[in-house]
């Protein structure tokens, strides 16, 4: 088989192609934790479920906040229905503006503001409530797999960070590619890499989409990103950049 694999290598090497070892990485990877403290009620995902973005993940115990929230739209309605009233009641008066002394509009008109100012300062704490209901449940950001879980029903979440309650692995996945930084002015964006899974040339192609500026001190070597063929993170193995 090695004999195979370093035929197929020097194959490729005629086109004069950059050699490369590569591992597969999620596309996108995030560390998820709470912006409230709270003790988990329910959990709706494990290690290895897939999911959408979006998707609840996690919810703490909220009957307060609902509560909050409950109370905070009761306010609003109520002085909905009072603005509305004095503000009828107020036009009314105008109009009859020579029935009623000026004090009589002055003061309904203050109290009009008055109960305007209420209205809107209960529109915020319904704004605050709601967000703060929010913040008592996870949601994924991105579509992909659950990769970790570091949380049960009924512990206790902290906002203040630690352990990541989960990590999300997105389904896109990239190439990163490591090549001998002697290549640096060959290989450019758009090149192709053509990999080797287990000491096997399977075909499969992919257009390199970034090349990164340093170069590694220890090794030489220069990283590079490609797309990612549908391979599983952490698959590694080698190849050839085809040079233009």
């Amino acid at each position: 088989m090695k004999i195979a694999l370093i035929c197929a290598l020097s194959a490729l090497t005629l086109w004069g192609d950059v050699y490369a070892t590569f591992e597969s990485s999620a596309l996108r990877e995030a560390s998820l934790g709470m912006n409230s403290s709270g003790i988990v009620q329910k959990l709706f995902v494990q290690t290895g479920d897939h999911v959408k973005k979006g998707s609840l993940l996690l919810q703490l115990e909220n009957t307060e906040e609902k509560l909050s929230l409950q109370m905070a739209k009761a306010d609003l309605v109520a002085l909905t229905k009072e603005t509305t009233f004095l503000s009828d009641q107020y036009a009314r008066y105008e109009k009859s503006a020579q029935v009623f002394d000026k004090n009589t509009l002055d003061k309904l008109k203050m109290e009009l503001d008055t109960k305007i100012s209420q209205r809107e300062r209960a529109h915020l704490g319904v704004a605050l409530y709601g967000q703060k209901l929010s913040k008592m449940a996870l949601y994924a950001p991105f579509a992909g797999s659950i990769a970790e879980k570091n949380i049960e029903t009924g512990d206790m979440v902290s906002s203040m960070g630690g352990t990541p309650l989960f990590k999300l692995l997105s389904d896109q996945t990239k190439l990163l590619l490591q090549y001998d930084s002697k290549f640096g002015s060959q290989v450019r964006i758009g090149d192709r890499f053509c990999l080797a899974v287990d000491g096997q040339v399977t075909g499969k192609c992919s257009k390199i989409t970034k090349i990164y500026p340093s170069v590694n001190t220890k090794t030489r070597q220069i990283t590079a990103e490609a797309s990612g063929s549908n391979l599983r993170p952490g698959t590694f193995g080698d190849g050839f950049i085809q040079s233009k």
